[in-house]
């Protein structure tokens, strides 16, 4: 369960426990990745992660972010682009079976479920969902110093 004191390595150990060992290594991969950037770029004493420092962006925030992020990049958002039906109704009208997989419409049903969910966890954290097509931790990094600069401008009301 997580809460209100739980570390970033908790909230992704609870959202991936449930995953089978290689997505769960990809996506622990990935946040190992984001991470280590977030380092460099403290190291380099990045202009832009400065100005999230001073706007509510620590590093328990940033790394909740990067969980979510590795989290939708490499499960929710693949299996989200497999339910995108077509105009010849594949995997709706007519189901795919491929191996032990079949996508018809039920499947579609869950995945949709999973990523409303998903999106919905995402708004609870006060993140905006497009944060989660980000690739890198410098790309995300650069997403929220923008979006926090038009905040602050008063472009985002």
């Amino acid at each position: 369960m997580v809460t209100q004191k739980s570390t970033p390595e908790t909230v992704l150990k609870v959202i991936t426990k449930h995953l089978d060992h290689k997505p769960r290594g990809a996506v622990e991969r990935r946040y190992a990745a984001m991470t280590r950037e977030l380092r460099f770029l403290e190291e380099r004493q990045d202009e832009k992660l400065a100005f999230l420092r001073s706007h509510r962006w620590n590093d328990d925030r940033l790394k909740v972010l990067f969980g979510l992020n590795c989290i939708y990049q490499e499960v929710i958002g693949p299996l989200d682009a497999s339910i995108r039906a077509g105009e010849a109704g594949m995997g709706t009208r007519y189901p795919i079976v491929h191996g032990a997989m079949r996508f018809d419409r039920a499947y579609s049903s869950k995945v949709r479920k999973a990523a409303t969910d998903f999106f919905t966890l995402v708004s609870k954290f006060g993140f905006q969902h497009d944060w989660m097509t980000k690739n890198t931790c410098g790309d995300l990094v650069y997403y929220i110093a923008k979006h926090e600069h038009e905040e602050e401008a008063g472009e985002n009301d």
